[in-house]
């Protein structure tokens, strides 16, 4: 559903670029936590609870797919709520996304100056912590006001700055996996199971996120599914 507001777009983000955000904003500290969370709740047994989540997470990725591949608007949910029930509980919607967002963002360029904090103690201070955070922000709103196909080229650059690290530590780490922590004692319940799962949705999330700009996509109607479902199952290979 193209918007006579939005003809001036450049529909410079494929299904290669649309799949590299998605994975791009999913990976965070999720990955690096959530294990140790699963583990402690249910043992040599906690793949289960990511098998039954990448389950549950099919469902919603097959609404996304469908709702994204009809209304090719810039706003993604809020876009998909606007359409389907009209402007006012559009606006709900876009209230409500952007305060989510906006502590959301918050909360991770806090935690990036805090890392950095720790290898230069410059940053830990009140002035460092601001001027670090100002720059990073004033860093990508560059990048964005000089074109989708400057940003769709920086997202794919931090992908793969992302995946790198993970695929050493899988390939690394393999090595050292002791069989006799991979036995199970015995099997977990369905309510630890489902309470497990429900807490790993977390780590999958991200991919209403990459859908703001579907206004910049090509051909909205395959892109969409084709970069949701990529992206789906590159997780749950990763996750199982």
């Amino acid at each position: 559903m193209p918007s006579t507001d939005e003809s001036g777009l450049v529909r410079a983000i494929g299904a290669r670029q649309l799949t590299a955000s998605i994975i791009n904003v999913t990976i965070g500290a999720g990955i690096f936590v959530l294990p140790a969370v699963a583990a402690a709740r249910l043992g040599p047994a906690a793949p289960i609870a990511y098998v039954v989540c990448a389950l549950l997470m099919a469902l919603i990725v097959c609404c996304f797919a469908a709702a994204g591949s009809r209304v090719s608007l810039t706003g993604g949910v809020y876009a998909y709520v606007e359409v389907a029930f009209g402007a006012f509980v559009g606006f709900l919607a876009g209230v409500l996304y952007f305060l989510m967002a906006t502590f959301a963002v918050a909360s991770v360029s806090s935690a990036f100056a805090g890392s950095v904090g720790a290898m230069v103690p410059a940053v830990t201070t009140p002035v460092g912590r601001g001027v670090l955070i100002a720059a990073l922000f004033a860093l990508l709103a560059t990048v964005n006001v000089r074109g989708v196909r400057r940003g769709v080229g920086l997202v794919e650059t931090v992908t793969i700055a992302k995946l790198v690290p993970l695929l050493v530590l899988v390939a690394s780490g393999i090595w050292f996996i002791n069989p006799e922590y991979l036995r199970w004692p015995a099997l977990p319940s369905v309510s630890a199971v489902g309470r497990t799962a429900i807490v790993l949705i977390f780590a999958f999330v991200g991919l209403e996120v990459a859908l703001v700009p579907s206004g910049e996509l090509r051909d909205a109607a395959r892109t969409v599914p084709r970069a949701l479902f990529r992206r789906w199952q590159s997780r749950r290979r990763c996750t199982c």
